[in-house]
């Protein structure tokens, strides 16, 4: 079965013989296109054996190379026992867009990606996580609450929360000018969440998505948001959303600390929010 679905998905993967990273090419039906991601794979990677995965998401502008190429991560998880998918989204909130039913990101996402993944890699699919950074980090929340009882452990850095609430603020006042924060990330919105369906925007805004009943499958979260971050409505919507974490009894971690929306500020983050997965998931070392 593995080698039958490795035949139908896998393009190219290619990694140097003494590298930790593979780079992966693979056909994606849920967005009718070709998606690239990049594996790292944990020291002394056994295919005999089965791995925990953690699903890292780029934010808006990224790709699937930002992780390894801008941050520490390789380094931080030298003896990290799991595998990490980082996946190319494009701009595309990691939602099915609501303007393009061809651009079926969160189902790419969801089944597309994961089903490459689990043909070529040996992944123990009871131990999952997933986390992000601003476009990603409210991807992995949103994809997170979607899907209760999938992951273990959601992650977000200086998470774009606000999304896609933007919309209805911005529709609530026509004519206003649109802040320069968000006209430029504005027609991504736009093509994700769409402006006459307000239900598929409630469907994924994660503050709706929390109050429904999850049965005590929401995973333990974990936080991170820059007191300076330049985006002025992602610390209050952060400090919002764990208020009502609070409030309903779930598990989560919040740090709120010196720093703006860089990858300075996300290589120093990760490694906390790594630590603390490590911890909830029972990680062992290599």
């Amino acid at each position: 079965m593995r080698s039958t679905l490795a035949a139908l998905l896998l393009f190219v993967i290619t990694a140097n013989a003494q590298s930790r990273i593979h780079e992966a090419s693979f056909y994606a039906p849920s967005v009718h296109d070709t998606m690239h991601a990049v594996i790292l794979l944990p020291t002394g990677y056994d295919r005999n054996r089965a791995y925990p995965v953690l699903y890292l998401l780029h934010g808006y502008g990224g790709d699937q190379t930002d992780w390894t190429q801008r941050t520490d991560l390789v380094s931080y998880t030298a003896t990290l026992d799991m595998i990490i998918v980082m996946p190319e989204a494009r701009n595309s909130w990691y939602v099915n867009s609501e303007a393009n039913p061809q651009a079926r990101y969160e189902d790419y996402i969801m089944h597309d990606l994961p089903q490459f993944v689990n043909s070529i890699y040996p992944i123990d699919t009871t131990r999952e996580a997933i986390a992000g950074l601003s476009m990603g980090g409210y991807g992995a929340l949103e994809l997170a609450l979607r899907h209760p009882g999938k992951f273990q452990f959601a992650g977000d850095l200086s998470g774009a929360i606000v999304v896609p609430a933007v919309v209805d603020s911005v529709l609530a006042h026509p004519g206003e000018p649109v802040p320069d924060q968000q006209a430029s990330i504005m027609p991504s919105i736009l093509k994700a969440f769409g402006e006459k369906n307000r239900e598929f925007r409630d469907a994924h805004n994660v503050f709706h998505l929390l109050r429904r009943e999850h049965d005590g499958k929401l995973p333990y979260f974990f936080f991170a948001v820059g007191i300076q971050d330049g985006y002025r409505t992602f610390l209050p919507a952060t400090r919002r959303f764990t208020d009502m974490l609070r409030e309903y009894g779930k598990e989560y971690e919040y740090h709120e600390v010196p720093g703006v929306h860089n990858w300075n500020f996300w290589n120093m983050e990760i490694l906390p929010l790594l630590t603390k997965m490590k911890q909830v998931m029972r990680l062992g070392c290599n």
